[in-house]
């Protein structure tokens, strides 16, 4: 007698599994019906043999196994088995029961650290590459907990209240992550060879996606720290309120960015690009008619005369990078700061019964027609952001640990560049620069003001930004 054992079930579900249309909806790809078309004809016969080998299989063992299956389950093992075996880890499912987290995240307001992660499939697990097994954090969000905590893009959670992330999906680990506002979180934090553990007070995650003020010498300053619905309507705001405020000059912050949705990306290049100008060009499915070229459609706002640096980092991904290389590429912008993450990827998002499946569709190019994906965008003035450096982290982890900071706050409640220098000068025999320390005084004070109160941009403490400033000012 031949003995079927479950796992066996699930690998034979995996090699099966084609994606059923009448379970999608909704979804946005960037390619032509016809071409689409002419893709599902080409497979239909197999997917057809497929679906219904998989439903003689699927009533098989309904039929004749020992107790009453789980129905869900196996829809659930089958979907996530499926997008497993593409072997791409932007790819993935998300099951009724993490449905609402993950749209959450989508409409970005929930309780939490303030991170974008990325974390392979544990299938692909390595165990000679901890960022084959540890989560790693591609950007925090501009004031969130995680950034004055200290974390940057790079750094790889390896831990979350003393539970190993080895074995957990990206969505397991930000559910992890995630919590009332006001409670506390435990992370272990791996960079660079070292570790250490770091507790951080969750809140209410909501970050507007652009923020502006005007700078000296008729300097504008906008930041986007993401894309989404609301971006372009509020980025046009945001260059009008500028412009009536007679700028002469602009930077776009775009550092830990981390990209979000195309078609918006692709309407904010409009507002600085002259009519025909490529933003980015498309390439779907290899063999297929999938290929598209994206071009300025004539609602440029600001004007060839007004120069304009963009601010970029390891942060800056995916429609952050597009829009960076489309001003770059149509010499509409300069670019300060480090190289970008190199995401060069679109994805579509779809409803899957009660769940969600995100899936790579395309790589995209940009109108020099090089593709950044895995290799970033160098920038032409590399200025690298102020940061700890590795020899300096216990002695940070310790400061921490003491509540150095925040008693320092407790007894100084001034925010003044007299107690920021007080703090350096206490602590300078704690191994940390100054300017670090100055920084993380003052992120503490911040932490502390009304939202609203806060600085939107600092260039004392920024020297990409002072750089900018400097280019804008005198050429170069």
């Amino acid at each position: 007698m031949i003995k079927r054992s479950a796992p066996t079930f699930f690998v034979i579900l995996a090699l099966l599994l084609a994606i059923n249309p009448a379970f999608a909806s909704g979804a946005t790809e960037y390619t032509n019906s016809s071409s689409k078309t002419n893709v599902a004809a080409a497979s239909s016969d197999r997917i057809s043999t497929d679906m219904e080998s998989l439903k003689t299989l699927y009533r098989y063992i309904d039929t004749l196994y020992y107790e009453n299956i789980d129905n869900d389950a196996v829809m659930e093992k089958m979907a996530q088995a499926m997008l497993d075996a593409l072997g791409d880890k932007y790819s993935f499912y998300t099951p009724p029961s993490k449905a609402n987290d993950y749209k959450e995240t989508l409409e970005g307001k929930y309780g939490g650290i303030g991170v974008y992660l990325t974390k392979p499939s544990p299938s692909t697990n390595d165990m000679n590459d901890p960022s084959s097994y540890m989560v790693t954090i591609v950007s925090c969000f501009a004031s969130s907990p995680a950034m004055r905590s200290g974390l940057h893009s790079g750094d790889l959670i390896s831990a979350i209240e003393g539970e190993k992330v080895d074995n957990m999906t990206s969505t397991e680990v930000s559910d992890k992550l995630r919590g009332d506002a006001g409670t506390e979180v435990n992370v272990t934090i791996y960079r660079n060879g070292q570790s250490f553990d770091i507790s951080i007070k969750r809140e209410i995650i909501n970050t507007p996606t652009v923020s502006s003020t005007m700078l000296e010498n008729s300097i504008g300053y906008i930041m986007i720290s993401s894309y989404t619905q609301a971006t372009s309507t509020q980025l046009l705001s945001a260059v009008k309120g500028l412009m009536d405020k007679g700028m002469k000059s602009l930077i776009i912050d775009e550092r830990n960015n981390h990209g979000g949705d195309v078609d918006i990306c692709l309407q904010c290049a409009n507002i600085f690009l002259k009519t025909g100008d490529v933003i980015v060009s498309l390439e779907g499915r290899k063999g297929t008619n999938t290929n598209q070229r994206y071009l300025s459609t004539g609602s440029q706002q600001v004007g060839n005369e007004v120069p304009i640096v963009i601010l970029t980092n390891e942060g800056s991904a995916s429609s952050a990078e597009i829009f960076a290389a489309a001003l770059h590429d149509n010499k509409r912008a300069t670019l300060i700061g480090s190289k970008t993450f190199g995401k060069g990827i679109v994805q579509t998002i779809f409803p899957f019964g009660k769940g969600y499946v995100q899936i790579t569709t395309g790589h995209y190019y940009t109108p020099a027609g090089v593709s950044i994906h895995g290799t970033g965008i160098e920038p032409d003035i590399a200025v690298a952001d102020l940061e700890l450096k590795d020899d300096q982290i216990s002695a940070y982890e310790q400061l921490m640990k003491e509540k150095t900071i925040s008693r320092f706050v407790d007894e100084h409640k001034e925010f003044t560049p007299m107690n920021l220098q007080l703090f350096a000068d206490t602590e300078k025999d704690s191994g940390i620069d100054q300017q670090i320390l100055k920084i993380l005084v003052r992120n503490e004070y911040y932490a502390r003001m009304n939202y609203a109160d806060v600085p939107i941009a600092d260039a004392q403490f920024d020297p990409p930004l002072k750089r900018a400033l400097e280019f804008l000012q005198s050429g170069k």
